[in-house]
């Protein structure tokens, strides 16, 4: 396979498991690409045959993982350089309108980061960049079945969360618009 093969493959994947991690869209995107570069040019020490996407995704696991703690430590040093923004200038940003005002994105956002890592991890996986659950299996090294059943608990846990008034179906479209 080549890089751009592997991107096709694990791009969607890799960013809805990055993200997971509570890391912001923009930055998962930037962890995301580095991580998969840094996999391809150093697939030689993967262990195994790195063509095969259950060894492959397993490797790349463990590179996004390592990109991840780097960027966290780099946060961490850049931690008193941030520059906070004025609400003022905030409010010259247009919003989207919001496709269902029965949830609120910001309270299905808060209910998604009470969920425990693996449902979240799935949920992340599946709905924000559209991966199958076969490639989300493939990625963290899980059976589909395994997949099904975490995001079947997630969206039973965030439709509880939010005081079941919403439909599973209406829970996916919302997750599809974060």
């Amino acid at each position: 396979m080549d890089l751009a093969q592997l991107i096709d493959l694990y791009r969607g994947p890799l960013l809805g498991l990055i993200a997971s991690w509570g890391v912001p869209w923009a930055d998962a995107m930037e962890i995301a690409q580095d991580s998969l570069a840094e996999a391809y040019l150093s697939r030689k020490f993967c262990r195994g045959d790195w063509e095969r996407p259950e060894v492959f995704g397993r490797w790349l696991r463990g590179v996004a993982r390592n990109q991840h703690r780097n960027w966290v430590r780099s946060c961490r040093r850049r931690r008193d350089r941030i520059v906070t923004v004025e609400p003022a200038v905030l409010e010259h940003v247009a919003v989207p309108p919001d496709p269902e005002p029965s949830v609120p994105m910001e309270k299905l956002r808060r209910a998604i980061d009470r969920l425990p890592t693996k449902q979240r991890q799935v949920i992340l996986m599946h709905y924000l960049e559209e991966t199958s659950v076969k490639e989300v299996a493939t990625l963290l090294s899980t059976s589909p079945k395994t997949v099904e059943g975490r995001l079947y608990q997630a969206r039973r846990a965030l439709r509880r969360m939010l005081d079941d008034k919403v439909s599973d179906t209406q829970i996916g479209k919302r997750l599809l618009c974060l």
